[in-house]
């Protein structure tokens, strides 16, 4: 087999080592530009939402001076006028939906790259006649997205000619040779990634669920204080049940808890086509499998997709 090093990459957010093609490339910034300007969004409503329940909660107090309570007022307007706002740019420009779009088109790009590296079914050419068949691909894939739609500062490439290295240098190596080759750079890296983002999903699940009742619970505690009067009466429960709220948005806007399963569930799957790919197979019972693996891969990412235009 070939020296690795060539087509080798710094790791990225995806933590991908095999760079894909240019496409791949272009639609896995696309979303993840969208996803940081569609959480962006969301962020700072949740902040104003913040400052105005810390806002409320002090009373008017007839002993400040009357400039107090006008920055107060003042405050909490422009706060509601940033939360609205907010909410009209987040439905104008669709974040949610090119996300997980250009996220699907990406990886469905890159399950083409390894059809092509394994010569499945209509790539089972020469080189350069299976490179064209997924150029054609390709080519009707990009169609299925404007991503003007979602970032108007983007443009599609210009040029359909992706050529993945790893692929034009590997090709034809042996059927065994590939199939160690797609178990250590394909799914190997993606199991990994898998496990990453379930664990790391089950653990801000966690922290989410954790820091809104220590919220709730608060807000309890202080509003009886208050009704024995032990301390003063400011709007406790209201603002601590805004918070509580808060952390539970932000927590069913990042889909921790159905994040978690789906990544374990799908880790699971993964670990299942490694030990069968792990055993001897023919040539053909292996491009069915790398087939069915990324088929697999693919319905995680459809999911989404499914999801979000539903």
């Amino acid at each position: 087999m070939k020296k690795q090093s060539i087509f080798m990459k710094d790791k990225i957010n995806f933590d991908r080592e095999l760079k894909g093609p240019d496409s791949y490339e272009f639609y896995n910034d696309i979303s993840k530009e969208c996803q940081r300007k569609y959480l962006g969004l969301m962020k700072w409503q949740l902040y104003s939402l913040m400052l105005i329940a810390i806002i409320s909660l002090f009373p008017f107090i007839k002993e400040w001076p009357h400039w107090i309570e006008q920055m107060k007022q003042i405050t909490l307007v422009i706060s509601i006028l940033a939360v609205l706002i907010l909410m009209i740019i987040q439905y104008s420009k669709n974040y949610m939906e090119g996300w997980q779009k250009s996220r699907f088109l990406a990886e469905s790009i890159l399950s083409n790259s390894w059809l092509l590296f394994f010569k499945h079914e209509k790539y089972n050419l020469p080189f350069n006649d299976a490179l064209e068949a997924f150029h054609k691909r390709i080519k009707e894939m990009k169609e299925e997205i404007d991503v003007k739609q979602f970032l108007s500062t983007s443009t599609k490439p210009n040029c359909d000619q992706d050529i993945p290295i790893w692929v034009k240098d590997n090709f034809d190596i042996s059927i065994n040779d590939k199939k160690e080759f797609y178990l250590k750079y394909r799914l190997k890296d993606q199991i990994n990634w898998y496990h990453k983002k379930a664990s790391c999903n089950k653990r801000n699940s966690t922290y989410s669920f954790i820091g809104a009742l220590v919220a709730m619970g608060l807000g309890l505690v202080l509003t009886i204080l208050v009704m024995i009067n032990w301390i003063p009466n400011l709007s406790y429960l209201s603002f601590f049940t805004t918070v509580a709220a808060s952390i539970f948005s932000w927590k069913q806007t990042k889909r921790f808890d159905e994040l978690k399963t789906t990544y374990s569930v799908s880790s699971d799957e993964l670990d299942d086509f490694q030990k069968t790919l792990s055993l001897n197979k023919t040539s053909d019972e292996v491009k069915e499998l790398i087939f069915d693996t990324e088929t697999a891969i693919s319905r995680e990412h459809k999911l989404w997709f499914s999801k979000v235009i539903e």
